[in-house]
């Protein structure tokens, strides 16, 4: 494991990246509350959320090369590649037409995407410890996969501008939190590794 190091201090970064972007759940909401401020909230929101998935697809593109076999470096290009072209597209074409809650199906989407990642990490897993670690993360991305998809498809009319940026950056908190915890348990464990006797 010690040839991962690089993999797991991007994701770390990527990690502290969604962190800092959930950090707005402290003054978006609050901003659209205000009907003065609630365009400009949902401007800056659509935004921040964009440039997140841009700039956190180009850690995946990045880490995909210390990536240890050729299907897993092809689905971290492939995915870094899908939420680069997602976060042009919504700078590009869709910014005056995006709506916050197109971003509760990302969600779904993206956290669908980490829970079988997830499982299939926990099933090659070298320690019981690790496996473990790995299936509870993937039952947490499984049951947001669900909250978030329920919500898109039968609460979404209901809820207010509010309430979604509270949904969305307090995901970005979340799955940042996970992806830090991850890295750094991989980081310990890879630390801790007996060195080679020569």
């Amino acid at each position: 494991m010690r040839h991962e190091q690089h993999f797991w201090w991007t994701t770390l970064g990527r990690g502290l990246l969604g962190l800092l972007a959930g950090s707005a759940i402290l003054i978006i909401p609050d901003m659209a509350k205000t009907i003065l401020l609630r365009p400009l909230a949902i401007s800056v929101c659509i935004l921040s959320l964009a440039a997140y998935g841009v700039v956190d697809s180009i850690l995946v593109c990045v880490s995909s090369y210390m990536a240890a076999t050729t299907r897993a470096r092809f689905a971290l290009r492939l995915q870094g590649a899908a939420g680069i072209a997602v976060g042009v597209l919504l700078y590009a074409t869709f910014f005056e037409h995006a709506q916050l809650h197109w971003f509760l199906t990302l969600i779904a989407l993206q956290s669908l995407v980490t829970a079988v990642a997830e499982f299939a990490v926990a099933s090659h897993a070298s320690t019981r410890a690790i496996s473990r670690w790995n299936y509870a993360g993937a039952a947490v991305a499984l049951l947001a996969t669900i909250a978030y998809a329920t919500v898109r498809l039968t609460l979404v009319g209901s809820l207010t501008a509010q309430q979604l940026a509270v949904l969305i950056y307090s995901y970005l908190i979340a799955f940042g939190a996970s992806l830090c915890l991850t890295a750094a348990r991989m980081l310990y464990a890879d630390a801790h590794l007996p060195t080679p006797q020569a």
